[in-house]
Formats: structure tokens, sequence, C-alpha cells
């Protein structure tokens, strides 16, 4: 896996323009906009999905066939790609609190960590639920076809989310947010709050990618090639 995991970070080597292009749109918007954390975590969304961009360059001129011929099986194949996702998304905040850190010194603005951290954990905890979703749909349709599906997934359940809040607010007349924030309010430890609003996420998005993993496993076991 060692291996696999070098020849994807080669690729991304390769990738120098683009980085260099991601990180001026983030000085750029970090100084035209008040609050950094929207660039910050346009980062994290950015460089998290860059896994998929691994398995389209596996997929090209029968690179797949190639890699499975090397002394890797198509589980440590699988397994390479979400240890590689995951490495990615600590990458990803990791950078996004330090540039948010810079960029608040920088402009001698103080920043609210608490709201800072909780706008990371959301891209962060959104972008692995999309990836844990994009990976085994990539390897069974194939990386252009796979985008398409994903893409039209996330559409109808964003769809299904904003029809399921506005039957709730409009003809139930429940506020979500508002009960929401109550039953938190309720919660007197601050401890148990944080581990609450940082962990369950957390351990949600890791339930979801093992299942994920499980699945693609499946799918790259059947897969002809």
């Amino acid at each position: 896996m060692k291996g696999l995991l070098i020849k994807d970070l080669k690729i991304l080597a390769k990738q120098k323009k683009f980085f260099l292009f991601v990180l001026l749109l983030m000085v750029i918007m970090s100084f035209s906009m008040e609050d950094v954390s929207f660039s910050a975590t346009y980062s994290v969304l950015i460089i998290s999905m860059l896994t998929l961009t691994t398995i389209s360059y596996d997929e090209m001129n029968g690179g797949m066939l190639f890699l499975l011929s090397l002394p890797a099986n198509r589980k440590t194949y699988v397994k390479e790609k979400y240890v590689f996702a995951i490495l990615n998304l600590v990458f990803a905040a990791v950078l996004a609190f330090v540039f948010g850190y810079v960029a608040s010194m920088v402009k001698q603005t103080d920043i609210e960590l608490g709201s800072f951290a909780a706008s990371v954990m959301i891209v962060l905890v959104a972008v692995g639920m999309a990836l844990a979703l994009a990976i085994p749909v990539d390897l069974k349709f194939g990386a252009e076809k796979g985008r398409m599906i994903v893409i039209g997934v996330l559409a109808g359940f964003l769809v299904i989310v904003t029809a399921g809040y506005k039957a709730l607010t409009g003809v139930l007349h429940i506020d979500v947010v508002a009960e929401l924030a109550k039953l938190l309010s309720q919660i007197e430890s601050k401890v148990l709050l944080a581990v609450l609003l940082a962990g369950f996420p957390l351990v949600l998005l890791l339930l979801v990618m093992f299942c994920s993993y499980l699945i693609s496993n499946r799918i790259m076991a059947k897969k002809e090639f």
C-alpha cells in the first residue's frame, strides 16, 4: 500500500499549477472578504476531492490493469484510496486552520475560534460524506460517468432536504434550528457539548466511510478489466 500512496502523491505533485491557483484564490478571497472562514473551508472542499482525481489517472490508458499486475491486490488498492482520502481530509483541515490563523494575523482581525472550527468541521464532514459516496460509484461506473451520477444524487438529496426543511417550517411551523439550539442549550457541561458537536459528526463520518469501504471492496472484487 505504501507504493500506491507514493504513486498518488506523485500524481498530485504534478498538479503544481492547480495548487498555486487554489492558493492564489484563497489569498484573494481572504483579503477581499471580512470573514476568512469561507476561503479556509473552500480549501477543504478542493483538496479533499483530489482523491477522485487519482482514480481518474489510474483508469487512463489501461492503468488499472497495470496496477493490479503489481504486488498489490484489489483489496489493497481500495484500502489505499480510503487511507489517501482520510489523509487528504486531515491535511485540508490543518491547512484551513493554519491559513485562517495567518490571514487573521495579517489582517489584524480577531477570529472566533468556535465558529471557525464549526465551519471547517461542517465542510469536512460534508466532503467526507460526498467522498464516501463518490469512491464506490467511481470504481463501479468509471470516473466520468460516476461523477455525473454523484452530482445527480447529491442534487436530489439537496432538493429533498430543502423540501423537508420548508415543509417543517412552512407547513408544520417547526423552527428546526431554534429547536436544535434549545435542545443543546439544556446541556450544562461544556465538555459534553463539545464532544457531541465535534465527536458525533466525526464518528458518523468514519462509520459511513467504513460502510463505503466495504461496498467498494465488493465492487472491485466483481469488476472485470
